[in-house]
């Protein structure tokens, strides 16, 4: 009885570990569908931070105009 306990403890350890496995090759073979390595993703995300970037900075000399411009008129 134990024999048989171990054998299905090791088929779920095996059936566990090629999800894992297929999942990493799923998530490879998508991001290089050709063969390729594509850095689209990181140049998206790099160009979304510098935007984000652009965008504090703004906001940020938006906040010093308008705290001169109370200054200014106090």
């Amino acid at each position: 009885m134990k024999k048989g306990f171990g054998v299905i403890e090791l088929l779920i350890g095996f059936l566990l570990l090629s999800i894992i496995i297929a999942g990493f090759m799923h998530m490879t073979l998508v991001m290089m569908p050709d063969g390729s390595l594509k850095h689209s993703r990181v140049e998206d995300a790099r160009n979304s931070a510098n935007e984000m970037i652009k965008n504090i900075q703004d906001i940020k000399q938006k906040n010093l105009e308008y705290q001169r411009d109370l200054l200014n008129n106090n």
